[in-house]
């Protein structure tokens, strides 16, 4: 698997489709989290699940724990989430990428 992060409208969608031809690309996971928690669901939990049998795939997820802090409980919690769960597949990823302005930077690589 390989996790492909940063901000907000930086490439990461069309970084991942010219790398890595032939893998599942998860786009947005930082929303699936979202929609996990509005469901009741473990965010964490899923994580573990959505991995299981997945062979050449692609993660990419936005980066939103920078900036303000917000004020509303449920967006903190959230942004807790999304990370926690980023941080899950970082340690699972072969490869940890960061992209910004359409390049993107290895920050992590594991050996198989």
């Amino acid at each position: 698997m390989i996790l492909i992060i940063g901000g907000a409208y930086q490439g990461k969608t069309e970084y991942a489709k010219e790398h890595f031809k032939g893998y599942e690309i998860k786009n947005q996971y930082h929303e699936t989290v979202r929609k996990q928690m509005l469901e009741g669901m473990d965010p964490a939990e899923e994580a573990e699940k959505y991995l299981s049998g997945k062979d050449k795939l692609v993660i990419i997820s936005d980066e939103i724990g920078y900036g303000l802090v917000p004020t509303d409980a449920f967006e903190r919690k959230y942004r807790e989430e999304a990370g926690r769960v980023n941080c899950f597949f970082a340690r699972k990823a072969e490869q940890v990428i960061r992209v910004v302005c359409g390049i993107g930077t290895q920050i992590s690589r594991r050996q198989p």
